[in-house]
């Protein structure tokens, strides 16, 4: 799909019609004649719009060599049977586009100041009255607008008798495609769409001669600026005199001026590169003609009594592509965590490894520090006793010394120049006051209860407090 096809679809769909013809429908330009009917039946492929059967007897490009309406009716009535015939595949939607030659019409153009586009056509469709020369209830109409280069808006008011327009519609009726008619409308206002899709520089102006009329249409990009006709029997000098009114009328236009048949001079170019390379020229098949506003996004007007598709911006269709776009961020916003919290998985798995094997690799170091810090803890507590050891043995060679007989201690705890003793004897308190007149306690005192055992021996606990912890020294 080349960009101008994805620019196309992207206004079709933020601006309305002929978004639903693109992307679900074949597309059947045709244009009628007094003696024949032109077809481009058209498909897409590939993101391009190449000719296709609309059924296996009719080729994608021809005509049909009868009197209008008949030729009309023809080919309608083919479209209807051939699906009919037996083995034949159902037929996709199709959106048909009719022209006419402009004679069958009437044109009016008023010039707008800028404003909206919905204002300028309540304005325009309040003029009706005043600028149809048909009582509003006897005509179809539509309304093609288009801003010019300065911001003015240029309306042409397009508009036939109903009893006309209604012989066309009745064909599609009758034959059961009126649901697939989109739009009924002059030629030029399709050519105008097919100039605009060869990129020809523009504003330009065509002189385009048709059954008992010629016509001087002036396009821009946007649309149709101008149509006027007159007939052919006033000769050249008429379409002179358009030609200059359109020439001061609108800034650009000059001499880009051309004729599209009959041999007129200047003849309009052929396009250069021609961007419809499968399709035939505007000149060889007027049918593309037809199809074209629906190819180049333009706006569709249609003279079978529908209302005017004024394409406008739809704020409301905005909600879709936000909606993805908040999808697609959240997705990737979710994608981004998901991978990182797994990176950061993976990360702290490969540590916990490391880890794992650091813990095998210091275990023999810790037993090994274990027992450097327990060795050390037995080196600092000899080394206290060692200090001690001379002074205690001391005292304790005292104690016994002064320790009435038949007493005797189980159990002996010293600790910062403190003593205590548990032991037996027939008298503690003997024991005490005995302890008490050694020079070498500082004091002498019980510690709890004194209990007597089945021998008649007391249990005791005592305290005893050195000297100037002469022990310690």
């Amino acid at each position: 799909m080349n960009l101008n096809n994805i620019s196309l679809l992207t206004k079709d769909y933020f601006f309305g019609s002929p978004g639903s013809t693109l992307t679900g429908r074949d597309i059947i330009g045709l244009h009628l004649e007094k003696e024949k009917l032109h077809y481009v039946c058209l498909t897409r492929a590939r993101g391009e719009w190449i000719p296709a059967r609309p059924d296996p007897a009719l080729e994608p490009l021809g005509s049909v060599e009868e009197p209008a309406p008949w030729s009309l009716k023809q080919f309608l009535e083919w479209l209807t049977v051939f699906p009919l015939v037996e083995g034949a595949s159902a037929p996709r939607k199709r959106a048909v586009y009719l022209t006419l030659p402009r004679n069958c019409f009437s044109v009016r153009d008023l010039q707008l100041p800028p404003m909206p586009m919905e204002d300028a056509l309540v304005s325009v469709e309040n003029s009706l009255p005043v600028c149809c020369h048909l009582p509003i209830k006897d005509i179809y109409h539509d309304i093609h607008l288009c801003r010019t280069i300065q911001g003015n808006i240029n309306a042409l008011i397009v508009y036939a008798a109903r009893r006309d327009m209604d012989e066309y519609l009745n064909i599609f009726r009758e034959t059961g495609h009126v649901d697939s008619l989109r739009g009924i409308f002059p030629v030029s206002f399709g050519i105008g769409a097919w100039l605009n899709i060869q990129r020809y520089p523009m504003p330009i102006g065509l002189m385009l001669p048709q059954d008992s009329a010629c016509e001087l249409a002036v396009f821009q990009k946007k649309g149709c600026l101008f149509s006027g006709t007159w007939p052919l029997s006033e000769g050249t000098e008429a379409g002179d005199l358009l030609a200059a009114t359109a020439k001061s009328k609108f800034q650009g236009l000059g001499e880009n001026i051309f004729y599209l048949h009959n041999g007129g001079t200047p003849a309009l170019p052929s396009p250069s590169p021609n961007r419809l390379d499968q399709l035939p020229l505007v000149g060889e098949n007027p049918g593309i003609a037809a199809a074209a506003p629906a190819l180049s996004g333009q706006q569709e007007i249609s003279i079978d009594g529908t209302p005017p598709r004024l394409k406008t911006f739809q704020p409301v269709r905005l909600a879709v592509p936000l909606v993805l776009i908040l999808v697609l961020i959240i997705s990737l916003m979710t994608w981004n965590v998901k991978w990182g919290i797994s990176s950061n998985q993976k990360e702290i798995k490969i540590l916990k490894t490391e880890i794992h094997e650091l813990k095998k690799e210091l275990e023999p170091v810790e037993q090994n520090r274990k027992t450097f810090r327990k060795a050390a803890r037995i080196l600092e507590d000899t080394r206290e006793f060692m200090k001690t050891k001379p002074a205690l043995f001391s005292h304790i060679n005292e104690i016994a010394r002064c320790l009435p007989e038949d007493t005797w201690f189980s159990h002996f705890d010293f600790k910062s120049g403190v003593m205590t003793l548990k032991g037996e004897s027939p008298d503690a308190l003997k024991v005490i006051e005995a302890l008490r007149t050694s020079s070498m306690f500082d004091q002498v005192n019980l510690k709890g209860s004194v209990n007597r055992n089945k021998t008649g021996a007391e249990r005791f606990t005592l305290t005893i407090k050195f000297k100037d912890n002469e022990a310690d020294k």
